[in-house]
């Protein structure tokens, strides 16, 4: 179904899917906030109804221009948000460096520097004219998304971070890499992690050998890796110490090395209870109890989702998972119907990296099946700047779709 706004085609179904997710946001932070303080109820809710006013602004100026304003002006953009995630570490404050106060409102540039980010892998990668993807295409591609990354590191802000590792590595594939690059990537992120143990880590050494051996990959490839995963091995202890403690409990936690219900594991057992309590319909609009009596801390941002599936139950949930599939099919029909410009695709293809990974890594962590990490679900969770980004990032998915037939 189809609307036009000057002559631009509008993919209806997508933007009812993705209102329907602002309206359950809505509800679920209502819920949240209706019983506690009555500035929380004035400030954060209406400060979010303003944020999506602003988001539907933004959306509305993206569909006005078509896909080579954003081509060109790409690496500008790119360039002032990296720029932005380095004044944030000198000009905020608080022991954590992630937002700037612009009248009265926070922003967090992270969320803006995943657009600009986005936007300057795509531009990169649709101008290649290698029928194949090499090396130094690919180590250009991973110096544009690892410099925002570890500036967000700095902050610090790891779940944020692993976004653009996890948009880097979907963006390549799209471009034809293939799983045994994808592989190669993640391998020294393997090692990094496999470097807390050193049990583990000898083991993954011993089967690198092993497979260094049987792929036969160039001499430098293969000494070069080796080297990158042994450094990085080594390097792990000393990340860890200076990961902050509430990271460190999470991690060690998560991986059952310890068992901690009232600390590091208090909010995933809660959110657990709150989603198990709900059952199929749920314990109905403000009767949740786990959400009303505040058992559950970071409910409007972190564990939105658990308000969700504890009031509104099985059902509820379903639905929200629905509509998102809805997103994740129509940003996917663009990247693959929008092939003739390789820019578009691969701007439709990073806006589902990114919304599909948050939304993915979020609900695994309320469940308890991931990590906690702090990232939000794109369009439910309180916060305007990932709100205002979720919005961006569709409106140039409707932007694409709307003009395929242009290209």
């Amino acid at each position: 179904m189809r609307a036009s706004l000057r002559g631009l085609s509008l993919d209806v179904t997508l933007l009812g899917a993705m209102l329907g997710l602002v309206v359950v946001g809505f509800i679920c932070l209502y819920s949240v906030t209706a019983s506690g303080h009555q500035a929380m109820l004035t400030t954060g809710f209406g400060r979010q109804i303003v944020w999506f006013l602003m988001g539907s602004l933004a959306m509305t100026a993206i569909l006005l221009f078509p896909m080579n304003v954003f081509y060109r002006g790409a690496y500008v953009f790119y360039g002032i948000c990296v720029l932005l995630l380095v004044l944030v570490l000198f000009f905020s404050t608080g022991r954590v460096h992630r937002w700037i106060v612009v009248g009265g409102f926070q922003f967090q540039p992270s969320e803006l520097a995943k657009v600009a980010t986005l936007l300057a892998l795509a531009r990169y990668l649709s101008g290649k004219t290698e029928t194949t993807l090499g090396w130094r295409r690919i180590l250009g591609a991973a110096s544009l998304a690892l410099v925002p990354a570890l500036l967000i590191l700095k902050q610090p802000d790891v779940g944020t971070a692993s976004v653009f590792i996890a948009l880097l590595i979907v963006m390549l594939f799209w471009a034809g890499i293939g799983w045994k690059a994808v592989l190669l990537i993640l391998l020294p992120f393997v090692a990094l992690g496999a470097g807390f143990h050193p049990v583990s880590f000898f083991g993954l050494m011993v089967l690198l050998g092993v497979a260094m051996a049987i792929l036969r990959p160039k001499w430098w490839m293969d000494l070069g890796l080796v080297s990158m995963c042994f450094g990085l091995g080594r390097l792990a202890p000393s990340l860890w110490h200076r990961l902050p403690s509430y990271q460190q409990q999470r991690i060690i936690t998560f991986l059952g090395m310890r068992s901690d219900p009232h600390g590091a594991a208090y909010q995933v057992i809660q959110s657990k209870v709150a989603i198990g309590s709900g059952g199929i319909l749920g314990k109905g609009f403000l009767q949740g109890s786990q959400t009303q009596l505040r058992f559950l801390p970071e409910q409007h941002t972190d564990f939105i989702f658990s308000v969700l599936g504890e009031e509104f139950g099985f059902i509820g949930v379903l639905i929200v998972l629905a509509l998102f599939l809805i997103l994740f099919r129509r940003t996917l029909h663009a990247a693959t119907k929008s092939t003739r410009n390789g820019f578009a695709s691969y701007t439709a293809m990073g806006c589902l990296s990114i919304l599909a990974f948050q939304c993915v890594v979020n609900v695994g962590m309320s469940v308890g099946l991931l990590p906690v990490t702090g990232l939000p679900v794109p369009l439910l969770s309180y916060g305007g700047s990932c709100l205002l980004m979720s919005m961006i990032l569709l409106g140039l998915v409707v932007n694409i779709l709307g003009r395929r037939y242009t290209y």
